[in-house]
């Protein structure tokens, strides 16, 4: 099937220009079975039609023959990590090798791409009541600290109602980074959520236990009572269920630390460049649907935080302590 550009040039060669079908063809090099086509035919060959008719193309009897098996292969790869699931090119050599498939692997590709779409997941926005939630993560970012190319690490934290950020960079991912960060964040937000909802990281679970229980840090759990909040542990490679502070980090690194930031030390990286981004993009940026901003909802969400205690959490070193059951 033809671009749109050249079934318009068609079009255009022989109704304005009054050439002739042969004549046609010649100048556009392609076929006068070609041009008597779409001369006939009065629908644009959009993608939209293309894939109407594509959509419809039946594949020899030996790719039909193995589909039901390429569909098994990739809903079993739902359940395996990401980087371990088939391609389109290994589905094909298994195939090939291990059922005597003697088709195309370009068929093999389109029938791959196609099915992955159908099978994809589809995961539904959930809409958060204000006070409920926050999602926590930590990233990366390379900064100029004193004039030296540094790597440092950013506590990413976000209210999952309102989208109210709170990032603050630490010299490494310790216990004592991680428990600091939490007291910063609540005091930040003047209150704490219900709620917290994290990876499966070293600092806060030391086993994992059936379900969603896990074993957590004794530090970690001090934490949680002291400032009173509940703590939910995502499934093993469910990214999606927190993917409002994953998306978080790169977020920073994209606009608040791009281009490369200079600063003199970590401290006025967070109180210069952090802090102020926080507050900002709260002011512009606006609640995915809605029509208000950040700031707005915030405001609200703020009044139904459980109050932060200003005597802070002395920091402890890391022992084991068994979690309550998560609630469902």
């Amino acid at each position: 099937m033809i671009a749109v550009a050249q079934f318009h040039l068609i079009k255009f060669l022989a109704e304005r220009e009054g050439l002739s079908q042969r004549e046609i063809a010649r100048k556009l090099q392609i076929s006068r079975n070609t041009v008597a086509k779409y001369l006939q035919g009065d629908t644009a060959p959009t993608a939209a039609k293309r894939r109407q008719v594509y959509a419809h193309r039946r594949y020899s009897a030996e790719v039909e023959h193995v589909i039901p098996l390429i569909d098994q292969w990739l809903k079993e790869d739902q359940q395996v990590w990401k980087k371990q699931r088939h391609t389109a090119a290994r589905i094909y050599r298994r195939l090939r090798d291990e059922y005597g498939f003697t088709g195309s692997e370009s068929n093999i590709r389109k029938v791959v791409a196609q099915r992955r779409a159908q099978q994809q997941e589809v995961f539904i926005p959930l809409v958060f009541q204000l006070g409920q939630q926050f999602q926590f993560d930590w990233g990366e970012a390379d900064v100029k600290i004193g004039g030296a190319l540094t790597r440092v690490y950013l506590f990413c934290m976000q209210l999952s109602a309102s989208r109210k950020k709170f990032v603050r960079a630490y010299g490494s991912q310790e216990q004592e980074s991680f428990l600091d960060g939490f007291v910063h964040a609540f005091e930040y937000f003047g209150g704490v959520p219900a709620v917290g909802l994290f990876d499966n990281l070293k600092t806060a679970v030391v086993k994992m236990l059936s379900g969603r229980n896990r074993e957590e840090q004794e530090s970690f759990a001090a934490l949680r009572a002291h400032y009173v909040f509940e703590a939910e542990f995502c499934n093993v490679r469910s990214g999606n269920e927190k993917g409002q502070v994953e998306n978080l980090v790169g977020y920073v690194r994209r606009n608040a630390l791009t281009p490369l930031v200079e600063v003199a030390s970590l401290e006025d990286l967070n109180s210069r460049i952090l802090l102020s981004w926080c507050d900002r993009v709260a002011e512009t940026d606006r609640v995915p649907h809605t029509d208000e901003t950040v700031a707005a909802v915030y405001t609200r969400e703020k009044e139904a935080l459980h109050p932060f205690r200003l005597n802070r959490l002395k920091l402890v070193g890391s022992v084991r302590s068994k979690s309550a059951k998560c609630p469902p």
